[in-house]
């Protein structure tokens, strides 16, 4: 009895030895148990990456809008359908932007054309949204102003006070110098052949001061009007032609 517990307990410790090295061979070599079980219970730690929202952004032309991102907080964006009919009633006009700015272009005729489609689009979209007016004014459609021509003031005989038609004939010439701070008005005054010649270029030089006087009044500052004496100050033309002073624009 004795004999065969020996045995069996030595068996037993040849079998645990056999099993240790055959489970270090399996360590060394490779083949050891997965530890894939025990990873995939754990459950990873880090969580998928979510793609950044794409801004708000457009583009309208005639009849057609597009736009990518979220309109939900877009002030004007119940307008789009009012954007695309307003841009058809032009000239191949386009819109682009986003919420907050938004850039105009296309072609027009004039300035003036182009400033109010300007104030058109800022009425549909609201104050808060920054308008870029990049419209398109062809060069032959820019007039370049013409300063008026001189403007002539008739006098009474032997008069230097202004006739009645002095403030409309004056008018052009009154808004060219006040439109044009770069502009001076050079005046010269005239007589008629009849009288004393001394007393004649008198009355010419009080008909240029009235002149003078009546421009300073409508505004313009004197440093910008010159008093010049003609070198003949006996008018041409008939009597009422010659008694007369001429405002020109230089």
């Amino acid at each position: 009895m004795h004999t065969h517990q020996s045995r069996y307990t030595q068996w037993t410790w040849i079998v645990a030895i056999i099993l240790a090295l055959l489970l270090l061979w399996m360590l060394l070599t490779g083949r050891g148990p997965s530890t894939g079980c025990c990873d995939a219970s754990q459950g990873s730690t880090s969580t998928a990456e979510v793609a950044p929202e794409t801004p708000f952004n457009f583009t309208a032309a005639a009849n057609a809008f597009s736009s990518q991102g979220d309109s939900s907080a877009v002030s004007w964006f119940a307008q789009a359908e009012a954007l695309t009919a307003w841009l058809a009633n032009g000239n191949n006009l386009q819109l682009s932007g986003d919420a907050t700015q938004v850039t105009l272009t296309g072609t027009v005729d004039t300035n003036a054309e182009k400033e109010a489609k300007a104030a058109e689009l800022q009425k549909l979209l609201g104050q808060s949204v920054t308008i870029i007016n990049d419209l398109t004014v062809p060069p032959s459609a820019v007039v370049t102003p013409v300063a008026p021509e001189a403007a002539k003031l008739y006098f009474e005989t032997g008069k230097s006070d202004l006739p009645a038609e002095a403030t409309s004939a004056l008018e052009p010439t009154i808004e060219w110098l006040i439109s044009h701070p770069e502009s001076k008005a050079v005046i010269s005054g005239y007589h008629d052949a009849r009288g004393n010649r001394e007393s004649n270029q008198k009355l010419a030089k009080g008909r240029a001061q009235s002149s003078m006087n009546a421009l300073m009044a409508a505004g313009v500052e004197a440093s910008r009007i010159e008093m010049r004496k003609p070198v003949e100050t006996e008018g041409t033309g008939n009597e009422g032609e010659a008694r007369r002073v001429e405002i020109a624009i230089e």
